[in-house]
């Protein structure tokens, strides 16, 4: 991957709807190579997919960190990648047999009876389960950041200059949490 790759990256991340045309005007080429680029990345497993970000008011966004037995790490993550809804992500941390999963609902029920499923299917199976709604996102950046500022975080100890902060108070959003708190299993 190439500084071209990179800027092409960056744009998309911006507006992965951006025509050919446009990211060939970016970075000095045709049209048709940067499509070549945009496949080629595609091919290479860099860009994974493109994915539509539908804000929803009504919506509550839940962790859960689940430790588990050494014996139960492949059964509960068995359950949770297969059999609940709401969940959108999982991900297997350096904690060793620990799960972090990020679920998502409109009904604050919905997600408690995701975690009591949990814990009753897989009860045996885990030492510990942490529930923590999201109050409030203060930055969420989806894709990730850019190349150029992932270089510099890189240099300088993570701090970003002014200029490029993309944090706003308008893009701050209060999410409703009514009767759901942080909970914990053991």
């Amino acid at each position: 991957m190439d500084g071209i790759d990179e800027k092409i990256l960056d744009l998309m991340k911006g507006n992965a709807r951006i025509s050919y045309q446009k990211l060939g005007d970016a970075v000095g080429m045709s049209r048709v190579a940067a499509k070549k680029r945009v496949h080629r990345l595609e091919q290479d497993g860099i860009i994974r997919g493109y994915n539509t970000c539908i804000y929803r008011e009504d919506e509550i966004t839940l962790f859960l960190d689940i430790e588990t037995t050494p014996d139960g790490f492949e059964e509960v993550l068995d359950y949770v990648a297969t059999r609940t809804a709401y969940i959108r992500q999982i991900f297997r941390t350096t904690k060793e047999n620990h799960l972090h999963i990020v679920a998502v609902s409109d009904s604050t029920g919905n997600l408690k009876y995701l975690t009591n499923m949990i814990m009753k299917q897989c009860g045996g199976k885990i030492v510990k389960l942490r529930s923590h709604a999201v109050k409030e996102v203060i930055k969420d950046v989806y894709g990730g950041i850019s190349y150029e500022q992932r270089s510099e975080s890189d240099r300088n100890g993570d701090h970003e200059s002014d200029e490029r902060s993309q944090f706003s108070e308008k893009g701050r959003e209060q999410l409703p949490l009514s009767d759901v708190s942080d909970t914990e299993n053991v």
